[in-house]
């Protein structure tokens, strides 16, 4: 792809879009030694400064690393979720072609108290004086990606704990085994960094960048059954969302 020098679209932003898509679509595999500065220049016809630029935004986005005196590789592009699916982690990620697993790190009864409502507010959805909280990691071919605190009403929860939560997901425990169903859910999606638990969970530094997922899911009575509070890795893990026309007339409001 040539980049367009007289769009109003910055030339690094052009790289930057242009370089990522070839990652994702795997032009270079994991490991393997990406193009250098001068190289990216002739191909382009672009100043250092703007493949400078370009590169180390891929870099902090995690899909290239440098490594000093040796090169910059390709590292692991990020697993993507179609958003607008109510699937679990391991169904979405068997249908990828991964191998997920996960470590517990707690199963335990949750009281819902003033004390507890201060640090989980969302736990004001269920109606119940005790939930059960399953914590874990998820890992991708055992490699930490997301930790996940996920609550359920207490006799839902320690029913669900019962099975092996390290190879099966929740989601096709309670279908197969509880015979419940979840017909929709309402999810969050938002950013943040890595503080001192959730990057010892994650294996990253202090501070990396990380993506939050908020999930309340309903049942066919419409009552709440799990809330679900994820963060993941930022460069092993994005959303995808697709967007259709409607066809359909929307009231709105003008700002003049």
């Amino acid at each position: 792809m040539s980049l367009d020098k007289n769009a109003p679209i910055p030339l690094h932003y052009q790289l930057t879009n242009d370089l990522r898509g070839e990652i994702i679509k795997e032009k270079w595999g994991v490991g393997e030694l990406f193009p250098t500065d001068k190289e990216l220049m002739e191909k382009y016809n672009i100043s250092s400064t703007t493949v400078r630029r370009a590169v180390a935004q891929l870099v902090q986005e995690g899909l290239l690393e440098r490594k000093p005196g040796k090169g910059t590789f390709v590292k692991k592009a990020p697993v993507e979720e179609t958003l607008g699916n109510l699937t679990g982690f391991f169904d979405e990620m068997i249908s990828h072609g991964f191998h997920p697993s996960a470590d517990i790190l707690n199963l335990s009864v949750v009281n819902i108290d003033d004390k507890e409502l201060e640090k989980v507010p969302q736990l004001r959805i269920f109606n119940e004086q005790k939930v059960f909280l399953i914590e874990k990691i998820q890992k991708l071919n055992g490699e930490p990606v997301a930790y996940v605190r996920s609550y359920w009403p207490y006799d839902y929860g320690s029913r669900i704990a019962e099975f092996d939560l390290t190879t099966r997901g929740i989601y096709d425990i309670i279908k197969k085994e509880l015979e419940i169903n979840l017909i929709r859910a309402e999810e969050f999606v938002g950013a943040d960094i890595a503080h001192k638990k959730t990057a010892e969970y994650l294996n990253v530094r202090k501070g990396f960048p990380i993506l939050t997922m908020q999930r309340i899911a309903y049942d066919d009575q419409n009552s709440p059954l799990e809330l679900s509070i994820n963060e993941y890795r930022a460069d092993r893990y994005k959303y995808k969302v697709l967007l259709k026309q409607s066809d359909q007339r929307v009231a709105g409001y003008f700002i003049h």
